[in-house]
């Protein structure tokens, strides 16, 4: 999933806001996922399924900032 969420950078369909972004929301979602992995913690995956609405809330808000900035800047 952190792999997929860069891939819209690739083409030059959002730029350097939603990458930064997603890079490092990818980071934050890896280290839940090697950490519940590793960990027999029972409120972990209930951490993680929250955070991963969190994640993608924004994500999506990273999407639409870059993309306003960027219409802003070409005006």
């Amino acid at each position: 999933m952190a792999i997929g969420t860069v891939i819209p950078y690739l083409p030059g369909m959002s730029g350097l806001i939603y990458l930064v972004a997603a890079i490092g929301l990818g980071a934050r979602f890896l280290w839940y996922a090697i950490r519940m992995q590793r960990d027999m913690d029972k409120h972990l995956p209930m951490q993680v399924f929250r955070f991963s609405i969190t994640y993608l809330m924004f994500l999506f808000a990273a999407l639409l900032i870059d993309h306003y900035y960027i219409i802003r800047i070409a005006a």
